[in-house]
């Protein structure tokens, strides 16, 4: 069935009229402080959660991030007061007759009890506060309320409606929403040449659905239902990419035709086939495990070919093609599922402007061959590779792998020789990224999200990260926040401002101290210039709903950086969560 986003939009705008549309400054409510939820996570206690709207099933809460106290364990944060008064207290929250809190100003704690019932906000009393610096604390705790955000204000009548205008930092600005298909796997490009981004989107039995710029679905291929479950764990396979040089952007994926698994170029405007070739794997049935797709550059000229990951366990595949889809090489590991990761990354390591092949401890060059491979480090295939960045870690001119490896840690290796710099750990090491991101810390940092598994027997959620934060030689700086977040967050890095590199994980904007702040209500998905204006803005991806937040105070240079293919494709193109 085709999908009119257009309708949904209108739908969804009617129905959250409050929650991201952006009003004058001074309409915002004065002599009143807002403590999110979000405030509370620096040393959130064990057993506390982050939610959302969707997980509580309620029209909306405050940045969409509200948590769940299961912990007895007070919360605390600070406030400061600019002006001397008498302020009202106003706690949202919700729970059941079993459980509650308190809340206490300084050493003052409220008689009124709160999150004792249904999601509802409710006045608690007044303090008199002086100008400067005060506690607030969720205390008194009996287990099993929720809340999403405290209100102090002058005012003896603040409604919600009131403070729904103050959501978010006031540099975010939504400039695009989309409702699509429920993804974990969204391909840009663009396919009609009008220099704007469209976008596919992969359903996780590998369906596609591409749209314009508009939100106009303009074609679908829906996959066969046999083999859907196998197919639904990973990420589907796909890109978006101009292999003939007219200005739209083809799509390349995976499709069955007859009950025989087929890798195709269509066009992108209408989907239908331009070029097919048997997908590289052995015929039905088998198991699907990483399926990856990317754009390579392995001869002079510009980037035009196609790397092809194929992982069945016990035979995994790398391939590679040139525009027609016309093989060049293959080579096959015959090791057991995942131990060479979860994607392929053509990557220029040595600077003589065509790719290498990194995969997993294993690294190819644009023939095909094997330069080196760390299989003695990583010989179990629970102790992979799942995420990679590149840099010059070690300052010696030449580029370093930053590697993600699990359970095995941090790996920061000579990307040509394959030889460790340092080594560290920090819990199942999941995504990982490098840069100038901490004050008064000399040289590139390494920020690791350490997975921890939860026990879903007792209702805990399955997974949780937080920061490990690494300087040059791989000394453990500090861990933000100081317990786990549940969540599978990714990082996203880019020029949000238009001049500086900046960093975000999970829903927040990574400051100079190596801590968050809420920025966005959905966890970040990918980062660039999706306007095509010279700054980089960043998408999140969310229950069907793929929005594009922009800052405010941007510097737009007017050029856009997707004219660049080095660009697009290491940028854009060959983006995965992984």
């Amino acid at each position: 069935m085709k999908h009119d986003n257009r309708i949904y939009f209108i739908i969804l705008t009617m129905l959250l009229p409050l929650v991201w549309i952006d009003l004058p400054a001074q309409h915002k409510v004065e002599n009143t402080i807002l403590v999110p939820a979000s405030d509370f996570l620096n040393e959130i206690p064990k057993g506390n959660y982050i939610t959302s709207a969707y997980s509580q099933k309620v029209d909306w809460l405050f940045n969409d991030t509200g948590i769940l106290l299961n912990s007895k364990t007070n919360l605390m944060t600070e406030i400061h007061v600019n002006n001397s008064g008498n302020y009202y207290l106003y706690v949202r929250s919700s729970g059941t007759e079993n459980s509650s809190f308190k809340v206490a100003i300084d050493d003052t704690v409220t008689t009124v009890v709160f999150g004792n019932s249904g999601l509802n906000w409710k006045q608690g009393g007044n303090f008199y506060l002086t100008k400067g610096l005060h506690d607030i604390k969720i205390t008194r705790i009996e287990s099993g309320s929720m809340f999403d955000v405290i209100a102090l204000s002058t005012k003896s009548d603040l409604t919600e409606a009131d403070i729904s205008i103050d959501q978010l930092n006031p540099d975010v600005q939504l400039l695009k929403e989309y409702q699509i298909p429920e993804s974990n796997s969204v391909k840009f490009g663009d396919v009609n040449g009008d220099g704007k981004t469209d976008f596919l989107v992969f359903e996780r039995d590998y369906s596609a659905h591409l749209y314009d710029n508009s939100g106009q679905e303009l074609w679908q291929w829906i996959a066969p239902e046999k083999y859907s479950k196998e197919r639904s764990e990973f990420e589907a396979p796909g890109v978006l990419w101009d292999f003939d040089g007219d200005g739209n952007a083809e799509v390349v994926h995976w499709r069955m035709i007859d009950e025989k698994e087929w890798l195709v170029v269509a066009d992108g405007q209408n989907g239908n086939i331009k070029n097919k070739v048997a997908w590289p794997t052995q015929p039905l049935p088998h198991v699907y495990n990483n399926f990856r797709l990317a754009i390579g550059k392995f001869s002079n000229g510009p980037p035009n070919q196609l790397a092809v990951f194929t992982d069945m366990g016990g035979t995994i595949n790398i391939n590679t093609y040139d525009s027609a889809l016309r093989p060049m090489w293959q080579h096959t590991e015959k090791r057991k599922k995942d131990n060479l990761g979860h994607y392929i990354y053509p990557v220029d390591l040595d600077g003589d402007g065509i790719d290498e092949v990194l995969v997993g401890s294993l690294l190819l060059d644009a023939n095909g061959k094997e330069i080196w491979n760390r299989f003695d480090l990583l010989p179990d295939n629970h102790d992979h590779a799942d995420n990679y960045k590149f840099a010059d870690i070690n300052e010696d001119g030449k580029l370093d792998i930053i590697t993600a490896n699990s359970e095995t840690g941090v790996f920061i290796y000579e990307a040509m020789t394959g030889k460790i710099i340092w080594q560290q750990v920090a819990e199942h090491s999941q995504q990982i990224e490098v840069g100038n991101f901490l004050k008064n810390v000399p040289g590139k940092q390494v920020v690791v999200g350490g997975r921890t598994y939860g026990n879903r027997k007792i209702d805990e959620p399955y997974l949780s990260s937080q920061l490990y934060w690494f300087n040059e030689k791989g000394d453990l700086l500090f861990k933000w926040p100081g317990n786990p977040i549940n969540g599978n967050p990714d990082f996203v890095k880019g020029t949000w401002d238009g001049k500086t590199e900046q960093l975000f994980w999970y829903k927040f904007l990574i400051g100079p101290d190596g801590h968050g702040d809420l920025y966005f209500p959905d966890p970040v998905f990918h980062m660039f210039d999706f306007m095509g204006k010279g700054a980089e803005e960043v998408i999140t991806l969310s229950h069907g709903c793929l929005r594009i937040w922009g800052s405010k105070s941007a510097v737009y240079s007017g050029n856009d950086h997707k004219k660049d293919l080095i660009y697009l494709k290491n940028s854009v193109v060959n983006h995965t969560h992984y």
